[in-house]
Order: structure tokens, then C-alpha cells, then sequence
């Protein structure tokens, strides 16, 4: 599979950086919004993204080196049928499972939540021994929701369904009976609520690692944070993390575990603050991977 570069590129980083072949990491921006059900402009986020990111201070000022040396290449997103969900879905899990199996780490921008389902698929394609370690305000674990299977209110429970050894939940501060009756119901799905976790944050930092297999996908919807924060996503909840409780967490993962691809979702690409916070995490999920590998 040809990738092509994006039109704006994550980053501005010098040119010999940015080499898609030569990259680590590979940014996929995937623009869906089709199954949102309160705020909308997801769809603009993945580009607003990138262009915030051109802000970014090179170096990482906690692990002490500049990430971008490692190669940061932004490829053009995939072509979908519009209006189309599974076809955006199958798109992208072959993005997906391409990027893996160069040997590169793959970021995907939402896009709404939906999109990680494709994610989680093509990461299978190359490894087994999988969990999700997905932050959530939501629980995402409804069945069907407004008439769709594959709506974003559903897709944990989606994620539940494929070959993944387990899901660790972090920050959830709303869900339905329906939600809180099948994770009560199931053994491979550990919820951390919001309220508990920030109750006390260095139980669950020093014990969430022994919560996931070797192998780990990490999903991010921002809405995990607190509104104040980052007050731009789809569906805002009160109550949630902030930012060092999240970067506390990805830090004991990524030097645990072996992380094999991460996406961030559910951004409204309408706030230049949430945007450039955004961007920021995600260059820290890449300082992480390449600080510890």
C-alpha cells in the first residue's frame, strides 16, 4: 500500500523528519463524524490538529530528548464513502494494519470515537496478546444506540467482541443501566470510574499495568478530561482528569508494556486551545513510545 503525505504535516519539524519512509510514527488523520449525538465537529478536528501542532516545542522537557528525531510522517487520510461508517471503518484497518506491519507506530486523529474499532482490527492483523487501554468519560458499551450497532456510544462494546485479552476503562463519570449491568456481567473488562480514580490516583497508576497483557493499544477520547481543561469534544462530562493524571498513567504504561499504536477521538476541531492541548498529548504519546522502546 502507496501512503501519501498530507497536505499540512504534524509538527514543523525540518523536512527530513517528515519521510514517510524513513518515519517511526506515521499520523493518520481519520475525519468521520456520522454517528455524533450531542456537539458536532469532529470532523474538523484531525486538521486543526495538525496545524496547532506546528506550535509544538520540539523538545520534551520531562524525558530530556526531542521526539521528532525518531521520524514523524503525516499521511493523506483514507477515502471513504461519505456518510458511509463501515466504509470508513475498512479503510482504515487497512491503513491500519499496513502501518503495523512496517515495523512503524501508527496515531490515528479522530474523528469520532468509532473509528478505534478499526484501529483495534488492524493491530490484530499483526498482534495477538492485545488489551485496550482506553480513557473514556463514557463507557461506550451500549449495544445499539440510536438504531446503530456501530455508533460511538457503542464502541467498547464492539472492541469487547473481537480477540482482545482485556479493556481497562479510565474515567468514567456517566453510563446507562444497560452499560452498568454488562460491565458487572463480563471478566475482561475493568471500568475505572473518574471519582475513584481521582480519589486515589497512585492505587490505580501503580496497578494499572497488571490490569493489560503485553501488548497495548491506547485509545483516547478527550472528553476524558475535566471540561475546563479541554472544553471542546463531542459530549463534555463534569469531574473528569486533568492533564497530569493522564500523562501519569500513559508514562507507567508505556514503560511497562509494549504500546503498539494509539488514536485520539472525539475532539471538536472548533477551540485552538483544545486543539494545541491535543496536539501536545499526542506528542507525548510518541516521546513515550520511542523514550522506551
Amino acid at each position: 500500500m502507496s501512503f501519501y503525505t498530507h497536505y499540512i504535516t504534524f509538527g514543523d519539524f525540518p523536512e527530513e523528519y517528515k519521510d514517510i519512509e524513513k518515519a517511526k510514527a506515521i499520523i493518520v488523520p481519520v475525519p468521520l463524524e456520522e454517528t455524533g449525538t450531542y456537539l458536532s465537529g469532529t470532523r474538523f478536528a484531525p486538521d486543526e490538529i495538525i496545524l496547532a501542532s506546528r506550535a509544538l516545542e520540539w523538545f520534551d522537557e520531562s524525558l530530556d530528548f526531542e521526539p521528532f528525531r525518531k521520524g514523524i510522517a503525516t499521511i493523506a487520510s483514507p477515502l471513504w464513502e461519505r456518510g458511509n461508517v463501515m466504509s470508513c471503518l475498512s479503510q482504515v484497518e487497512e491503513v491500519v494494519k499496513e502501518i503495523v506491519n512496517q515495523g512503524k507506530f501508527p496515531i490515528i486523529i479522530g474523528g469520532e470515537h468509532t473509528v478505534t474499532i478499526a484501529d483495534i482490527k488492524g493491530v490484530l492483523q499483526n498482534y495477538d496478546n492485545l488489551s485496550c487501554l482506553i480513557f473514556d468519560a463514557h463507557a461506550d458499551l451500549r449495544n445499539i444506540y440510536d438504531r446503530s450497532s456501530f455508533s460511538h456510544a457503542c464502541v467498547t462494546r464492539r472492541i469487547a467482541e473481537l480477540d482482545v485479552e482485556s479493556i481497562v476503562e479510565v474515567g468514567i463519570r456517566s453510563l446507562s443501566l444497560e452499560e452498568n449491568e454488562y460491565i458487572n456481567s463480563v471478566d475482561n473488562i475493568r471500568g475505572i470510574k473518574a471519582r475513584d480514580f481521582l480519589r486515589d490516583p497512585k492505587f490505580f497508576i501503580d496497578h494499572i499495568s497488571s490490569m493489560l497483557s503485553d501488548n497495548v493499544f491506547i485509545s483516547i477520547d478527550m472528553d476524558v478530561f475535566d471540561p475546563s481543561l479541554v472544553p471542546a469534544v463531542g459530549t463534555p462530562e463534569p469531574g473528569g482528569l486533568l492533564w497530569y493524571n493522564v500523562i501519569d498513567i500513559l508514562e507507567e504504561v508505556f514503560a511497562h508494556k509494549n504500546v503498539v499504536g494509539c488514536d485520539v477521538v472525539e475532539l471538536l476541531g472548533i477551540n485552538k486551545t483544545s486543539c494545541f492541548i491535543t496536539a501536545k498529548l499526542i506528542y507525548k504519546l510518541i516521546a513515550y513510545k520511542f523514550f522506551y522502546e
